[in-house]
């Protein structure tokens, strides 16, 4: 059997139990979230900034999904929703692809991190 012949079977079964969203969804590859911390944001993604600030500049947006590094905390500017998840005055310095700052209600699966 056909790689394509295999991989159309799975795609349509994943459609009977998902529907077409669904299968669509996994034609276009969804990407899988991260084993640890990564990007979880209500407005999608999140950005790195150059301190722990909003109003300090951003090194660029990241998406859902994206791993990030912790490397240490610092507590700063408070966020407030809808600006963060929840609210808090706590950021994180996170490394991946670049290194900066991000607000703590952006990052999922926190793992314990040391003061900066």
């Amino acid at each position: 059997m056909s790689n394509r012949t295999t991989t159309r079977r799975r795609l349509a079964r994943l459609a009977a139990v998902t529907g077409a969203a669904g299968a669509a969804v996994a034609l276009m590859g969804a990407p899988a979230f991260a084993a640890g911390p990564y990007i979880s944001s209500n407005s999608g993604g999140a950005n790195i900034r150059s301190c722990p600030n909003t109003g300090c500049g951003s090194y660029g947006f990241w998406g859902n999904g994206t791993s990030v590094t912790m490397v240490c905390y610092t507590d700063a500017q408070w966020v407030y929703p809808p600006n963060s998840n929840y609210a808090s005055n706590r950021w994180f310095y996170v490394n991946s692809p670049h290194s900066g700052y991000i607000h703590s209600s952006l990052v999922a699966s926190q793992v314990s991190t040391p003061h900066c």
